[in-house]
């Protein structure tokens, strides 16, 4: 594995690249750093050369300018530029997912396939609440106790049953670095500005796999299946019992599903 530190148009942007292959960038969500991926980048790595970084304001990428979506795709079309990537694919989970369709509406020509996960399209009133809510929950816990209280929304109550030590894993990857608080703040107020991309995605014309958990607590799985009926090439595939962490609580069969669609790029 290779990290790396470069400036990026908004800031400093930090990352790790591992792998041979293809390339296959990882956009991670509101408040995460690149950690929160776990082992994905190296079971991915066998297959692809996998970029990992952290958004705008979160780990190695504090400071710079204050956050947005379209900053953040430039921030990861930077990177991609200094590592000599051309083509990419991408696969982007919740905010992450944002970010991933907007760098995709920014330079198509570069993207050759979309893995998208727990992510919305616009939003609605249950997403205003539901970010209002994550908003809030950074505001007055304290860091040490978000990452562990949010695993309630972030898995469905199947996958606390099945897997409770996977979960507990989870919240120690989660778990906030105090200086990422205000970080994960501005992410989770930009995220409260009305935007909507159903227009905008009916132009990409690129391959695209959309994940939904049908038991996600933070982004509705109707929200998600709005994304792929805007993309012209877009499968959606609902995962029952899975909740916001789909590709982790959806198994091998889910995780098979999506190597073999972003081998076909």
């Amino acid at each position: 594995m290779t990290d790396f530190l470069i400036d990026g148009p908004s800031g400093p942007i930090t990352g790790s690249s591992v792998g041979e292959g293809p390339c296959l960038t990882l956009v991670a969500g509101l408040g995460a750093s690149r950690n929160l991926w776990g082992e994905l980048p190296a079971l991915l790595a066998k297959s692809f050369t996998v970029v990992t970084m952290d958004n705008r304001g979160i780990g190695g990428s504090r400071g710079g300018s204050p956050f947005t979506a379209d900053g953040a795709a430039n921030d990861v079309w930077a990177v991609l530029d200094r590592l000599g990537h051309q083509t990419t694919s991408l696969l982007g989970a919740s905010l992450g997912g944002l970010i991933a369709l907007r760098m995709a509406l920014h330079q198509p020509q570069r993207v050759s396939r979309m893995v998208i996960a727990s992510t919305a399209v616009r939003l609605t009133s249950h997403g205003r609440r539901s970010i209002g809510l994550l908003r809030d929950m950074l505001e007055y816990f304290p860091p040490e106790v978000f990452g562990r209280s949010l695993m309630t929304l972030g898995f469905a109550a199947p996958f606390h049953r099945r897997l409770p030590g996977f979960v507990d894993q989870a919240a120690r990857l989660y778990g906030l670095d105090p200086l990422d608080v205000p970080g994960a703040l501005a992410q989770a107020e930009h995220m409260l500005d009305a935007w909507d991309d159903r227009m905008a995605l009916k132009s990409l014309e690129i391959p695209a796999l959309v994940l939904a958990g049908q038991r996600d607590a933070v982004v509705a799985w109707e929200d998600t299946a709005e994304i792929a009926e805007a993309l012209p090439q877009a499968e959606f595939i609902g995962v029952p019992d899975a909740g916001h962490s789909v590709l982790a609580e959806g198994g091998k069969s889910v995780f098979d599903r999506v190597v073999n669609f972003l081998k076909d790029a």
